[in-house]
């Protein structure tokens, strides 16, 4: 071996000794290396005023998710109302960071709302399965529940009795139309009351005689007295899936249609029923970070902690979904047949409604 040769053979060793210490180093570092979101702040928008119960839900979640998530990050729950929380999604979906630090919560009837609105919705999203869902806290189930004073007993009477419930806005009461057209309930609305509160104290006034799509969930949170009072009598449980602890003999309304056409649309217009209390990211976070939250919120939600803090502020945690779950329903009714999708369409324009004396519309 030359003179020369040596030498650049100790070249090559004296090159390769630090390149093998770097490659070791950059992996010892990688794996040593602190999680992303230590340190971090996550801000959750939340599409609702103060107060509200989409609110207190949010705030369930963020005083409690951080312990489930490496790095334990701290989040700040802001409150963004507008359009129903619409605002809100276009917002993270145009705008917000794609690294997982900012999330939404809105309104469950917008996560159709593309669909069964497509030539009025202002959305800048196409469908919300572009977003990474975290899951939902709840999945909800309205019902349709009349006075004590008003003698009905069962839903099949309200198809041959009109029977006047309330009505929240001009914009609302689309479950009252939609069991009008599809199942031929008489049931006529009277508006504008807005919020639980009013249209509750209109039945006790006697100005209407019931509530179409009130939330379970929201029901046992501010009127169990009038459960176990007996002042109100549930009619039919409004979603796609049966509450436990609604009496058995309350029927689901997508078991009472006759045509399979029929309740396949029903399951278009009442899936965000199990959309309950959504909670999502914007489009393009990494995967892995996607599913690091997802298993860290399903893990929340069993948590007794968190379940002692819901059951505190009077919020149902009934069969919470995962982001999987929530992105499952999605994918199956955005993809329904367009003859279906226009049976709900027309079911949500369709039905009587009428303006209270001294309200507009």
């Amino acid at each position: 071996m030359t003179w020369k040769f040596r030498v650049f053979v100790a070249c090559l060793a004296s090159v390769g000794v630090p390149m093998g210490l770097s490659s070791a180093a950059s992996a010892a570092s990688a794996k040593d290396a602190p999680p992303f979101f230590a340190g971090k702040q996550i801000e959750v928008l939340i599409g609702n005023d103060a107060g509200t119960s989409y609110d207190l839900y949010a705030r369930v979640m963020t005083d409690n998710l951080g312990r489930f998530i490496p790095g334990h990050p701290n989040f700040i729950p802001r409150n963004t109302p507008g359009a129903g929380g619409l605002r809100v999604m276009n917002q993270i979906y145009q705008a917000a960071p794609k690294d997982g630090t900012v999330w939404g919560t809105v309104n469950r009837n917008l996560t159709t709302e593309t669909l069964l609105f497509p030539n009025q919705t202002r959305a800048v999203f196409k469908t919300p399965v572009e977003f990474n869902w975290v899951g939902s806290l709840n999945t909800e189930v309205g019902v349709a529940a009349v006075w004590h004073a008003t003698g009905i007993e069962s839903w099949e009477e309200t198809l041959t009795r009109p029977t006047i419930v309330a009505m929240a806005s001009s914009q609302g009461g689309a479950g009252a139309r939609v069991l009008n057209s599809i199942l031929g309930t008489k049931f006529q609305q009277v508006c504008c009351y807005g919020g639980d509160a009013n249209q509750n104290l209109a039945m006790e006034r006697g100005e209407v005689e019931g509530r179409v799509g009130w939330s379970w969930s929201s029901l046992v949170a501010t009127k169990r007295d009038w459960l176990e009072s007996g002042k109100i009598r549930i009619l039919m449980q409004v979603g796609l899936d049966k509450n436990r602890d609604i009496p058995g003999d309350v029927p689901l309304v997508v078991d009472l249609v006759k045509s399979e056409q029929d309740r396949q649309a029903l399951k278009i217009i009442f899936a965000d029923q199990s959309i309950g209390r959504p909670v999502f990211m914007p489009p393009n976070v990494p995967a892995d970070r996607v599913a690091e939250i997802q298993r860290a919120f399903m893990e929340m939600v069993k948590d007794p902690q968190f379940l002692a803090a819901a059951e505190k502020r009077h919020l149902e945690i009934n069969d919470p979904k995962s982001g999987e779950d929530v992105t499952k329903l999605l994918k199956e009714i955005y993809s329904s047949p367009k003859e279906v999708v226009a049976i709900a369409q027309k079911a949500l324009e369709e039905g009587e409604y009428k303006v209270r004396p001294g309200s507009s519309k």
